[in-house]
């Protein structure tokens, strides 16, 4: 039988020229292929990837709402830096949010999606032992779609989507570095206490994830 997966967020209420581009450009700011401080055009962005300045102008204005760029009239527009202050607010936001998104999901997964996430728990393992953070980002994004979908509830789910990308983002600028993998194997456990759905692990796992997270940042602003 064919696994399921729900497909990702991205842009669904977008038009599918402009969710197209969306998704296009989040990826590649995420992965800082358009590094922090850029500035990007609507003309070279439609050109890349073959459409008109509308969808693309479309994609940009989502992109802004998820603090990701700043257009600024008759000046351009920029990507936004990687603010570290603005990580230790993201943390605020998973610390609660994130923990009533995750308790949810937990809580009333099916068996088919336990299965799933105890498969990418096990795969985003073995990425991260193996310092692929691209996989691992997509394998991350697959367990969200779900936990997502088991929570079931749109107003948790909508806050928490530009959070997911500007964490993912903070990630990639850490390549190389040992608390890197020390974040993605802490982050590997609470995907698993989420797979057992124990609770109580799960508020654990998420915690300590969250506080190390939050040392490691304020050591970077010293």
């Amino acid at each position: 039988m064919a696994r399921h997966i729900p497909k990702p967020h991205d842009a669904a209420d977008l038009d599918p020229l402009a969710a197209k581009a969306y998704t296009t450009i989040l990826d590649r700011i995420v992965r800082l292929d358009l590094p922090p401080g850029s500035l990007i055009s609507e003309n070279s962005l439609g050109r890349e990837m073959g459409l008109s300045r509308t969808p693309v102008r479309e994609a940009l204005k989502r992109l802004e709402r998820e603090y990701l760029v700043s257009i600024m009239p008759r000046r351009g527009i920029v990507v936004t830096e990687v603010d570290l202050r603005s990580q230790i607010q993201l943390l605020e936001m998973r610390r609660g949010l994130e923990m009533r998104l995750l308790l949810r999901g937990a809580e009333r997964a099916s068996d088919g999606q336990r299965d799933e996430m105890k498969r990418l728990a096990s795969e985003m393992e073995t990425a991260a032992k193996a310092g692929d953070l691209e996989s691992y980002v997509r394998l991350d994004a697959e367990f969200d779609c779900i936990i997502e979908e088991a929570c079931g509830n749109r107003f948790l789910t909508q806050a928490m989507w530009p959070v997911h990308a500007l964490v993912r983002r903070y990630w990639h600028t850490q390549v190389g570095t040992a608390d890197l993998l020390e974040a993605l194997e802490m982050h590997v456990r609470v995907v698993r206490a989420a797979t057992d759905g124990d609770l109580d692990a799960l508020r654990q796992r998420l915690t300590e994830l969250c506080d190390r997270t939050q040392t490691h940042i304020l050591d970077q602003m010293r």
